[in-house]
């Protein structure tokens, strides 16, 4: 759930100007508050709704602190507690939640899993880490998870207070300012690749994937602002090419896995093809072209180290099998340090990653094919289907067969 979608937008927060009420030394001015709890407004001598508060979400496995966050919070804020890192992910799913005040260890899923956890799910509600660990390598992971801030136990009452009003205004500010994501528009691409990219760039784009039949009849509704089509398994690469540019006519078009011998007449690329990649296509340089044809419409996409870039590849291509030791191994570096840089420039593990991509390529399988959920589980590396199932909850919040019912 994305903080635009399932959060509200405090009345303290919002700003003037946006469409709402001012901040409240304005809004207070000529209001007093009624026995019933409603404003009254002095002047006018009418009543209206209570200001909405913010909703604060306390995340700890201690009573006590649980206690003593209520206390601190409940004149400003309305507060509901969690003590443990599941019942903290129902509850930031099953309703409006502004803020998290979230404690590293804690019983079940520990803090660092949940923060990974509610960004997998697209949820972007602030986070700030209440911890007693004082551990710089914990507070730079949570800070790439999208943690805001950062406070050590035992911690002051008014600095707490501070780094919450500041995170809340900040979200309430990129409500209005946050850039939109670019779209990415994948036509007959590979299932690794198409899963590979998609879970790789998640925080930065938006990538959908079809497949390259002659009607193309799954297009978006919503134009793409560059399409990428593969042609190396297209019979008909013209007719193809005709109907993407017939239905998408402004998004740039980038033509891979193309036979050198083909370029020209053979595939009218005269045709309003903006790049085109011969055979085989590295994962570099489909992302440069990508990212070259983004410019022209203001897109960006995340600047990745050669080695993130050589992970994605070896994902895409061998998905199904490969471990953190042997992509660690391929690269000549440790496990450790390569899911450390990985997390740093793209905001998950690199085992997350890996699993993430099986559960995506699944999701394409199961929207294209007709094969059953135990054939897909295998094809994708998983031993069965009921542990393809749990992860499909966990990562697209959804089960299997919501994917064949509106794919």
């Amino acid at each position: 759930m994305s903080r635009a979608e399932g959060r509200r937008i405090p009345a303290f927060a919002r700003e003037p100007g946006l469409g709402s009420q001012v901040a409240p030394s304005t809004t207070r001015l000529n209001q007093g508050v009624g026995e019933t709890g409603r404003m009254i407004d002095t002047e006018a001598g009418t009543m209206s709704c209570p200001a909405l508060r913010p909703r604060v979400l306390a995340v700890d496995d201690d009573r006590s602190i649980l206690e003593a966050l209520r206390l601190i919070l409940e004149e400003r804020y309305d507060v509901l507690e969690a003590r443990n890192g599941d019942t903290a992910l129902t509850l930031v799913q099953s309703q409006p939640v502004d803020l998290v005040l979230l404690d590293i260890l804690i019983e079940g899923i520990d803090g660092i899993t949940l923060l990974e956890c509610l960004r997998a799910r697209g949820s972007d509600v602030p986070v700030i880490i209440v911890s007693g660990l004082n551990n710089a390598w914990i507070a730079a992971a949570a800070m790439r998870l999208g943690a805001v801030d950062y406070v050590t136990k035992p911690f002051e009452e008014m600095e707490l207070l501070r780094m919450i009003e500041s995170a809340l205004r900040q979200a309430a500010a990129e409500l209005y300012t946050a850039p939109r994501h670019p779209r990415i528009l994948l036509i007959g691409c590979p299932v690794g690749l198409a899963a590979a990219l998609t879970v790789a760039l998640s925080a930065h784009a938006s990538i959908e994937s079809i497949p390259a039949g002659n009607a193309l009849a799954p297009i978006p509704s919503v134009t793409p602002d560059v399409v990428v089509l593969d042609v190396a398994n297209v019979a008909n690469p013209n007719r193809i090419l005709g109907v993407v540019k017939t239905r998408i006519p402004l998004a740039p078009l980038i033509l891979t896995s193309v036979t050198p011998g083909s370029r020209g007449n053979s595939l009218g690329l005269e045709h309003g093809v903006d790049a085109v990649l011969d055979k085989p296509v590295s994962v570099r340089g489909l992302l440069e072209t990508i990212a070259a044809e983004l410019r022209s419409s203001g897109g960006l996409l995340p600047p990745l180290s050669s080695r993130v870039v050589a992970v994605i590849e070896s994902v895409s291509a061998h998905f199904t099998g490969v471990t953190v030791h042997d992509l660690s191994q391929a690269l000549g570096t440790s496990p450790d340090h390569l899911s450390r840089l990985f997390c740093a420039e793209t905001g998950m593990t690199l085992k997350t990653y890996v699993t993430r991509v099986r559960v995506e390529a699944a999701r394409k399988l199961l929207r294209e094919t007709g094969d059953k959920l135990e054939a897909v589980a295998s094809l994708v590396g998983f031993h069965d289907a009921s542990h393809l199932s749990r992860l499909f909850v966990k990562y697209l919040s959804g089960r299997p067969g919501d994917v064949r019912r509106t794919g």
